[in-house]
């Protein structure tokens, strides 16, 4: 699967916070309507910022999905991680 339905399925999921018609981020459901695979579901149900980030999900919509699931320092910590990765590759590369 590509990263459309991952992105389509956290779009839904923020256009809808609050509703009472909200969608629920169970397993089962979100597999079946978005066609995720296991990585995908797994970044998803966690709320897995760098596992998010590196399935290819675009940062301005990682960015407010973060920021609705996952506490700040979590977040900020996922961002370090990921920098951290960066350097290193652009080091090796």
């Amino acid at each position: 699967m590509t990263a459309y339905g991952l992105q389509k399925a956290i779009y839904e999921y923020l256009n809808a916070k609050g509703r009472p018609d909200a969608p629920v981020l169970a397993p089962e459901a979100l597999r079946a309507r978005y066609e995720l695979s296991e990585a995908e579901l797994r970044a998803l149900c966690e709320a897995d910022v760098a596992a998010l980030y590196r399935l290819g999900v675009h940062p301005v919509l990682l960015n407010s999905y973060a920021r609705a699931r996952v506490p700040r320092d979590r977040y900020r910590a996922a961002l370090v991680e990921l920098e951290r990765a960066s350097v290193g590759e652009s080091q090796r590369g």
